[in-house]
């Protein structure tokens, strides 16, 4: 399989994108993947259906845009590393716990928008408050105590994350329009995800990744209440203790909200531009064509030498018509002097 002027796609690239999409026809009842959802959201679907349908280029992951409430984890160290890095709070996404994920707005919370009395008596069952929602006990707004010669706390942390997309090219050329599209579509952080790619005609396929970190959000909400025996494998449920007021999370969530809509509208101006530049008439990755020049057309160096020309040749007539005039006037005058005996 080639493009006109794009080179051709390497059968490895291909090899891999046939793995990829075999996963990706699997019924959504068996599909599973690493994400907190397990599956592909439902928000993005149309879109990497698009992209995968176009040649030289594949989806490897992707999130719509969600909103995420997370508990760090905490690393074990051995007691110098615990010495020297007492403060430093731990854990990460490998060892720590999802309160709360969305990817859609959130707004059928109980406190402040979304629910009323009608709706309880129909029996929609909405928490009361965003604490609960999220699994936090509300605090006094004081952080936990640090004490010399104890774990940091685990602290909670608020997300807003906009869309992030990873496509795999078969070539730098297929790459291109990729990122030409999420430049111009608000995506502007968005780049190749690693230079490996230029490695060897046959080597890793370029993976852009395509994202805007300006509309990210994040805020510490809570923390952990838990002693420094507790790990994330004991039994006992820990306490999840609020650093904020309810009012906060509304804002937090306020914001959210409005960025989802501006998500939506970046992701599809994203997949237009990418369809315009990957259309039929221009296969993706191939270089820009020329436009058609219209009847008559003339290339601005030749026009010029043209006008060069012609001015050459008008000058070279007018003097020729000079000199005529100046032969004709003199013979007159010569003539007009003559003794008419001599005529």
């Amino acid at each position: 399989m080639s493009s006109p002027e794009g080179g051709t796609i390497p059968e490895v690239f291909e090899s891999r994108k046939r793995k990829i999409l075999a996963e990706l026809s699997v019924p959504d009842t068996e599909y599973t993947d690493l994400s907190p959802k397990g599956s592909v959201d439902e928000g993005i679907r149309d879109l990497i259906h698009d992209i995968n349908a176009l040649p030289g280029l594949v989806t490897t992951s992707s999130c719509a845009g969600r909103i995420s409430v997370f508990l760090e984890g905490r690393k074990k160290q051995n007691d110098q590393q615990q010495e020297q890095r007492q403060f430093a709070p731990s854990g990460g996404k490998g060892a720590g716990k999802w309160l709360y994920v969305s990817h859609d707005p959130l707004k059928d919370y109980w406190t402040g928008c979304g629910g009323d009395d009608s709706d309880l008596r129909q029996g929609k069952d909405y928490p009361r408050s965003l604490h609960e929602l999220f699994g936090m006990v509300p605090g006094d707004g004081k952080p936990a105590r640090l004490e010399k010669g104890h774990h940091a706390p685990r602290l909670v942390r608020f997300h807003y994350d906009p869309m992030i997309l990873h496509i795999m090219a078969a070539t730098l050329h297929h790459a291109h329009p990729v990122l030409s599209a999420a430049a111009t579509s608000g995506f502007r952080e968005s780049g190749l995800q690693s230079l490996r790619c230029l490695e060897g005609e046959n080597g890793p396929s370029p993976i852009v990744a395509v994202r805007s970190a300006g509309l990210s959000l994040e805020s510490v909400i809570g923390y952990c209440e838990s002693s420094d025996e507790e790990d994330d494998t004991s039994s006992k449920e820990p306490v999840i203790r609020s650093l904020v007021t309810e009012e906060y999370l509304q804002m937090l969530v306020a914001i959210s909200n409005e960025r989802f809509s501006i998500n939506a509208e970046r992701k599809e101006r994203f997949r237009t531009s990418l369809l315009n530049l990957c259309s039929r008439e221009q296969p993706c990755g191939s270089r820009t064509r020329p436009k058609a020049k219209p009847e008559g057309w003339e290339d601005p160096a030749a026009r010029r030498e043209r006008k060069r020309a012609e001015g050459l040749m008008r000058k070279k007539v007018l003097d020729a018509q000079a000199k005529s005039t100046d032969n004709e006037t003199a013979t007159y005058e010569m003539g007009w002097g003559m003794d008419p005996t001599q005529l």
